[in-house]
């Protein structure tokens, strides 16, 4: 099978300087590479998330673009504040954190564990260009705790000549000061292929129920993982 393509590309004058987008399989947070298997509470059958697969397959999904610098972040004189270091005026606005009209976006649709009310945005510096037919999802590194909540999105990577930057709500209190580091998750993009679905409703029979479920139950590890899953390659 032939790899896809996905290219990120940013100014010339910026390689080398800030961090290049990698795959999610390299941002596996540490608290997940030390947990056991098991439960030590439980028995010997009780695991952790660490087992689980689709667990696993959602962690390690698509490409994280990072953070290109390092943001301090905190609230004053009622509002948020996003410092960037002492970098050229003229290369200021590829870094930045803006912000939107709030009437852009109702109160219903904004995310509900948000601790300022505006809507802000992250800069993006890289361009992305997927093959034909092929669009992304723009959305919160998954199974990650971050201090803030990127709003989803899907672009039509394949024909969109711009960079995309990245609306997102504050999520962590307000009065904590964060500082969001260079290398850093920022965004989870993930390609995919551009196809009609159509929805059926339908029952299953009991005796093929039965039967699923002997078939799964006659062992106690890897179900799963063994009958089901296909290995994802984001490289």
């Amino acid at each position: 099978m032939i790899d896809k393509k996905i290219t990120f590309s940013c100014l010339e004058e910026m390689t080398g300087i800030i961090p290049a987008p990698y795959s999610s399989l390299k941002s596996i947070p540490e608290e997940y590479k030390k947990m056991s298997l098991h439960d030590s509470n439980h028995s010997t059958n009780s695991s952790t998330v660490k087992k689980c697969i689709p667990f696993l397959d959602a962690l390690t999904a698509g490409y994280i673009i990072p953070f290109p610098v390092d943001i301090n972040c905190y609230y004053k004189e009622n509002s948020m504040n996003f410092e960037l270091g002492y970098l050229p005026d003229n290369y200021m606005h590829h870094f930045k954190v803006t912000s939107h009209i709030e009437s852009q976006i109702s109160k219903p649709l904004r995310h509900n564990k948000r601790t300022v009310e505006a809507v802000f945005k992250f800069m993006n510096p890289w361009h992305i260009k997927t093959p034909p037919g092929y669009s992304c999802i723009f959305t919160q590194p998954f199974n990650r705790n971050l201090p803030f909540k990127i709003i989803d999105g899907i672009v039509d990577t394949d024909d969109y000549p711009f960079t995309i930057n990245l609306p997102f709500y504050w999520t962590t209190d307000s009065s904590e000061r964060v500082l969001l580091e260079k290398n850093s998750p920022m965004v989870l993009v993930i390609p995919f292929k551009r196809e009609s679905w159509k929805m059926t409703v339908d029952n299953r029979s009991e005796k093929s129920s039965v039967k699923t479920s002997f078939k799964w139950g006659t062992k106690f590890e890897n179900v799963y993982k063994n009958l089901v899953w296909k290995k994802k390659k984001y490289r």
